[in-house]
């Protein structure tokens, strides 16, 4: 008897047979549901009894809806030539909207603060309850990403749809992508939301008309982006103070960037020129941001048109960065006297793949820029002080397609390092 050993009771781990989740606290519950898309938190609520007294679809912070899961017999069309292609389950849709709906009723749910959707901007079908999804959530974060246009295989039909967007009341940002390599057009915005919108991504969108007036906006950032309309923002966006443009293209010539508030430009292979067959046209750009403190221009080599001229007119400036963008002719500059500029750099690169402009041009242009930035220095006072902290670097890479080693060389200048030799 002593020798047979007492068995041991198996262990059971902690979770099992348990329900910890439900234990949790309402507002943590919430958060992991919304990593759910919201037609399966619905689903949740309804089909989980310890769930279905809380509502857990009335309090999650992020609400996520793709229409195009509602449509079914996507590849069949009744009518090639005039109808749009498959069924959308309505009822589904419409259940979801209820929800929505009842959510906006309750007094103990929660605020939506994310609302990610996705759908089909030229199906009427699909915007129509978009309209009232985007209404009934009414959240402080509203992304929409557009799918891709199924009726645009019909060569019968434009690619490019006009619509408007309406923002709800509790609207402070909005960020809207276009999907795949069309370019999709910029929706009309209005709506109760108009006046309080703070923030406004645009992603792979063209523009070809800015809403009348964004009266609190703040930040706007534009990436990948064909700019149809002329550019002045302080003419619809006074208040804006952070303005970000990436890989994009202004099609007039003629670019006005007036804000008064402005304190952050950032312009990532910008290009700005009009469409013409018979003459190459140059831009003309003007800033005036009498607070802005940093600027960026970054291009890379040969990716963007040459200015005509540039003139930045902004006195609280104190970095700077600027690489490759060329100047044909007038370069004007006001950042104080003495500058305030503090810190950054300007660099320019010259490619032997890419003939014009060469490295001599880009010096002539560096230092006209340096004279501009230094006003209080004769231009040969400026070349002296400048000369320490210029480096011209000679290196090869390799050719684009051609495989072959091409000669490139660089020419910076360390405008921290030389403003402090100044005690500027």
């Amino acid at each position: 008897m002593k020798r047979m050993a007492r068995r041991k009771k198996p262990q059971v781990a902690p979770s099992d047979g348990t329900d910890h989740f439900t234990a949790l606290p309402l507002e943590l519950r919430a958060r992991i549901a919304s990593l759910l898309p919201f037609r399966e938190v619905v689903q949740l609520s309804s089909l989980s009894w310890p769930w279905r007294d809380i509502h857990i679809h009335h309090h999650t912070p992020v609400v996520e809806l793709n229409l195009d899961e509602f449509l079914v017999l996507q590849q069949y069309n009744f009518d090639p030539e005039h109808s749009l292609p498959g069924i959308i389950d309505d009822d589904a849709i419409l259940g979801l909207r209820v929800a929505l709906f009842r959510r906006a009723r309750d007094p103990a749910a929660s605020k939506v603060d994310t609302l990610i959707l996705h759908y089909d901007v030229g199906d009427p079908r699909m915007a129509r309850h978009a309209d009232r999804i985007v209404s009934l959530a009414d959240a402080r974060k509203v992304r929409i990403t557009i799918s891709y246009d199924l009726s645009s295989q019909n060569p019968s039909r434009p690619r490019q749809v006009t619509w408007t967007l309406d923002l709800p009341p509790a609207a402070r940002r909005l960020d809207i992508t276009g999907k795949h390599h069309i370019f999709n057009l910029a929706p009309a915005i209005a709506g109760p939301g108009v006046a309080a919108l703070q923030k406004l991504c645009l992603h792979r969108m063209a523009i070809r008309g800015w809403p009348p007036c964004l009266p609190s906006l703040r930040s706007l950032t534009l990436k990948y982006v064909a700019i149809e309309a002329p550019f002045k923002p302080g003419e619809w966006c006074p208040l804006l103070e952070d303005l970000c443009i990436s890989s994009s293209g202004i099609e007039h010539t003629c670019v006005d960037i007036s804000l008064p508030l402005l304190k952050s430009l950032d312009m990532d292979d910008v290009d700005v020129s009009e469409r013409s067959e018979f003459f190459e046209s140059y831009g003309d750009i003007t800033i005036d941001a009498p607070n802005m403190e940093t600027m960026a221009v970054d291009c890379t080599v040969g990716g963007t048109t040459d200015y005509l001229s540039f003139t930045l007119l902004a006195p609280r400036l104190r970095y700077l960065y600027w690489r490759n963008q060329y100047v044909l002719q007038r370069v004007r500059i006001k950042v104080g006297s003495p500058s305030n500029v503090i810190a950054g750099t300007i660099v320019f690169e010259a490619n032997a793949e890419i003939a014009y402009p060469e490295i001599k041009y880009y010096k002539v242009l560096m230092m006209r820029m340096l004279e501009e930035l230094l006003p209080e220095l004769s231009p040969e006072s400026v070349a002296i002080a400048a000369r320490p902290y210029m480096t011209l670097e000679k290196y090869t890479v390799e050719g684009c397609g051609s495989g072959e080693m091409i000669p490139d060389e660089r020419l910076t200048c360390n405008l921290e390092a030389l403003m402090s030799s100044l005690k500027i």
